[in-house]
């Protein structure tokens, strides 16, 4: 092996990460904390250091980048890079890491251009408001609403918006156990190996996740209504140990099943520990405000609906929610950019009664 301050070919990191160089990076992501917190207590570097650096470790493997690739986007070489995320650089670390925040920075201001497309309706601000008291004050926060509520699309906007490291999301399965949750949780802090037995990765992600991260467990239902009382309690236990081992901020995102399997169902006393600790509840209403309907049409370019249209629109919203009033929305969007034509109210109601006589066929004879 070579002196720290030599520079180092793809093919010598690749056999150190037993991994091609062109497949990304396999040096698990509990490894690199580990080492920032080691270069933390020698004061090499402090916490915002460490922070970004393993902000640029999350931004390689989200996007597939060897040591070199992602050298290439910061402004530094591949074995700079690689020299980093292990912790063994052998000068001065302010210099690196005067480029890493400085790209950093140019990446969150690009990340904010991207989100032209989502609308950012109450219920999201809501949702914003409660993820962002878990994420800074270390809190559980509990998120209820009905199916079709724009839950999960803002979940993944706030994600995006705090992605390269500082949010892990998953979205819970039907029938997950214990095992396969750890799986997937493991999968999205980057340190999941085929390898590893179920312990090993547990410690991995305890490893991997800090007090200054945000785990979001959505579609948390599932794991009360589709699965055995035994399984659901060894998962609800699994993310408050992981809460408890961590001080990381927590999310518990269901439907109005969740409330009542948590807080009032049959399973209450089993659950309390999980609930006690929450200071955040966040409970959605069934069907949008006005003031919603009237955005998201502004970001069709339409105006304000009424009349009938707006009676139709609202029971669009009680019978399926507002997921089929976006999606109704873009169809008819993308039928008025076919003809030709701006999108109007008039080729909205055409697209919504159109899918609405589908369901109400009858026989001629």
């Amino acid at each position: 092996m070579k002196e720290n301050n030599d520079e180092m070919t793809s093919a010598e990191m690749e056999r150190q990460d037993h991994v091609p160089a062109n497949k990304g990076i396999a040096y698990p992501a509990s490894s690199v904390q580990d080492n920032m917190r080691r270069l933390v207590a020698e004061g090499k570097i402090d916490e915002a250091g460490a922070d970004a650096i393993f902000w640029l470790y999350s931004y390689a493997q989200e996007n597939g980048f060897s040591y070199d690739g992602c050298g290439r986007a910061v402004g530094l070489s591949g074995t700079v890079v690689f020299r980093l995320f292990r912790g063994d650089y052998p000068a001065s670390y302010a210099g690196p890491l005067e480029k890493v925040l400085k790209f950093r920075k140019i990446e969150h201001e690009r990340g904010k251009q991207l989100s032209i497309g989502f609308v950012r309706t109450w219920a999201a601000d809501q949702i914003f408001h409660a993820c962002t008291a878990a994420l800074y004050d270390g809190l559980p926060a509990f998120i209820y609403g009905a199916s079709q509520t724009g839950k999960t699309t803002a979940l993944l906007e706030f994600q995006r918006n705090h992605n390269h490291g500082t949010t892990k999301y998953i979205r819970m399965g039907v029938r997950w156990s214990k095992r396969r949750v750890v799986r997937e949780l493991a999968r999205a802090c980057k340190c999941f190996s085929e390898t590893s037995h179920s312990v090993e990765l547990e410690e991995r992600i305890c490893r991997t996740l800090t007090s200054r991260m945000l785990l979001i467990v959505d579609e948390f239902h599932l794991a009360l209504e589709t699965t055995t009382d035994l399984a659901a309690k060894e998962v609800v236990e699994y993310f408050r140990e992981v809460y408890d081992r961590t001080g990381c901020g927590l999310v518990i995102c269901g439907t109005k099943v969740a409330e009542t399997g948590l807080e009032s169902g049959k399973n209450m006393l089993l659950f309390d520990q999980m609930r006690r600790r929450g200071l955040v509840k966040l409970v959605l209403p069934d069907v949008p405000r006005r003031a919603d309907i009237n955005l998201i049409a502004r970001g069709f370019s339409l105006d304000a609906p009424t009349g009938q249209v707006l009676e139709s629109i609202k029971v669009i919203l009680r019978r399926y929610g507002l997921g089929m009033y976006i999606k109704y929305l873009q169809k008819a969007y993308a039928l008025a950019c076919k003809a030709g034509k701006p999108l109007t109210w008039d080729t909205f109601s055409a697209t919504a009664n159109g899918y609405a006589a589908l369901a109400n066929m009858k026989t001629e004879y």
